[in-house]
């Protein structure tokens, strides 16, 4: 049954891959573009897929995203797709939340699941939490990345323009940390229940 579970894992990583790439590449889907900015969506695939399929997996999600974010961001006009050319500020940050996310909700789990009796409740509480830390880690990396990294970037758009676009950024993450809350525990469990069902053969 292990052995089927680890083939279950594998395909929806590549799934998750797939679908990360996708998002990346279709108008107003991974990326929601305003006024020369833009807003991701493909945060809640790579914490939601950290959350089912764990550390070492949900860090390849987040390599995917962030390299799909480096060849956006070559690829885009918008403000800032100059501070994102960076792979310390397009690629790394968006390992960690992979990486992170993961442990994030193993010990949430954990966590819950003595304050609610190992019930489903722990689950979704701990993937509600997940949603939150995982968007709020990839802003402050993001905004700490920029920061420290920026320069080249950050001299081509211009001081005020570059405080303008982190502004704008921490307050996308607002809009972005509802998104995870939503769709992180509406999505994964469903996504649990298919897991469990093929790894035990149903």
């Amino acid at each position: 049954m292990v052995g089927r579970e680890n083939l279950v894992k594998l395909v929806l990583t590549a799934m998750f891959c797939a679908i990360i790439i996708a998002m990346t590449f279709i108008p107003y889907l991974g990326y929601i573009v305003y006024g020369g900015l833009s807003i991701t969506t493909l945060h809640v695939v790579v914490i939601l897929g950290a959350v089912i399929l764990g550390p070492v997996r949900g860090t390849v999600l987040g390599l995917v995203w962030g390299v799909t974010c480096l060849i956006y961001a070559a690829m885009n006009g918008t403000a800032d797709a100059a501070i994102f050319l960076d792979p310390r500020i397009s690629v790394i940050p968006r390992i960690i939340v992979g990486f992170a996310s993961a442990w994030y909700f193993i010990g949430f789990k954990a966590l819950f699941g003595r304050v609610f009796n190992k019930n489903k409740a722990s689950e979704v509480v701990a993937m509600t939490v997940t949603g939150i830390l995982g968007t709020i880690t990839n802003t402050v990396l993001v905004l700490t990345a920029i920061s420290l990294f920026g320069g080249s970037g950050v001299l081509k758009l211009g001081m005020v323009l570059s405080v303008i676009i982190k502004t704008a950024i921490a307050l996308n993450g607002v809009v972005e940390l509802v998104l995870a809350v939503v769709l992180v525990p509406a999505l994964g469990v469903p996504l649990f229940k298919m897991l469990y069902k093929h790894s035990i053969g149903e």
